[in-house]
């Protein structure tokens, strides 16, 4: 079966990585997968592994590239067509209009409700691609409900599927981050938390409850992004500048994730929380809010991690002073973590997309 896979770049965004680690683990289920990227941009190019087809259209925008993307298709005759994030699904659905016989899959990754960014346009406009695709893919039953009701669909047409994370890949490089610390010889607990600096990941609320701890700790947020001045304020007015640390962006943020001691995910909305499984992976205890829609189908509150409720920093606070306060309660979250994180491992999710494939074509 061959399987063209759609990106809108190359950036290094959790979609992105989950569609390239799909890729590169689908031929061990009898899939030959070619990437198209919309945009050759970004550093995600170093992702695909070298037995993997990769494409670019070189265009500026999805509007733009219907006509350079059909003709890959004649070129490479998939038989099924799997995109990802809005604008690549209504590219998708698109050509798939234009290609009799080809079934197309969308898949989304986030809350449209919580986002609030998309406009009364894009909305229309996911949701008529989204009736047509042969299936929608949702990484969140969350996410799935929501599609569901607000465009429409049929429920047969909505599947879940989560993240494909390389588990062994990552335990490996936590092991070797941990033979070499990085961040060696401190004297407090630390917390660690990675995402864009954006709204979205609510580093501001993760700071205010940060403020709230009564025992002593320091705090890495590794990534980068827009929001950076006003987190660099906030912290300021908090007076946290020597126990708040942005890292910035990391090619590899599991040297500094391995040699922390707490994860903490303190998004306003996911759809997933891959980094939340990534964290699982390498053995960390979890926090997490339990925001719209994904974090709640990776931990179980009390078991492999902890929920609390989105947007409140006394809870977040109360929730990380507790795993500061009882290490062993902290630990054994942390072993059961690490079995739950096997369940997403990318041959597992593989495997689920495959099965999908086979019943669309």
């Amino acid at each position: 079966m061959r399987a063209l896979l759609l990106l809108p770049d190359l950036d290094v965004g959790g979609a992105q990585r989950t569609i390239i680690n799909l890729a590169n683990t689908l031929p061990v289920e009898g899939v030959s997968p070619t990437l198209v990227a919309i945009r050759g941009d970004g550093m995600a190019r170093s992702w695909v592994d070298p037995g993997v087809a990769l494409r670019v259209l070189d265009c500026r925008h999805s509007r733009s590239a219907l006509w350079p993307l059909l003709r890959v298709i004649r070129d490479i005759r998939p038989d099924i067509l799997l995109s990802t994030m809005i604008d690549a699904n209504i590219l998708a659905v698109l050509a798939g209009m234009f290609t009799p016989g080809l079934p197309v899959i969308v898949r989304e990754t986030n809350s449209h409700r919580a986002r609030g960014d998309l406009g009364w346009v894009r909305r229309r406009a996911a949701g008529w691609a989204y009736r047509r695709a042969d299936a929608v893919v949702a990484l969140s039953h969350g996410v799935a409900a929501e599609l569901t009701d607000d465009y429409s669909l049929p429920e047969a047409s909505v599947r879940t599927i989560g993240n494909p994370v390389d588990i062994d890949a990552l335990r490996q490089r936590a092991a070797a981050a941990r033979s070499h610390p990085a961040l060696a010889g401190r004297q407090r607990p630390l917390f660690v938390a990675v995402g864009r600096l954006t709204r979205q990941k609510g580093f501001d609320i993760l700071i205010d409850a940060f403020a709230r701890l009564m025992r002593p700790a320091d705090l890495v947020i590794v990534g980068e992004g827009p929001d950076r001045p006003a987190l660099e304020q906030k912290i300021a007015a908090c007076g946290l500048g020597g126990r708040v640390r942005l890292h910035g962006y990391a090619a590899e943020p599991m040297e500094v994730v391995a040699n922390a001691d707490i994860f903490v995910l303190s998004s306003r909305w996911e759809g997933f929380g891959h980094v939340i499984v990534e964290a699982m992976a390498a053995g960390l205890p979890v926090i997490a809010t339990d925001c719209p829609h994904g974090p709640r189908d990776i931990i179980v509150d009390g078991v492999n991690g902890r929920l609390v409720r989105p947007g409140d920093p006394e809870a977040l606070a109360a929730a990380m002073e507790a795993c500061l306060a009882d290490p062993d309660q902290a630990r054994g979250m942390a072993a059961a973590a690490q079995q739950r994180a096997s369940d997403f491992d990318r041959r597992v999710i593989a495997a689920g997309y495959a099965k999908l494939m086979r019943e669309l074509v």
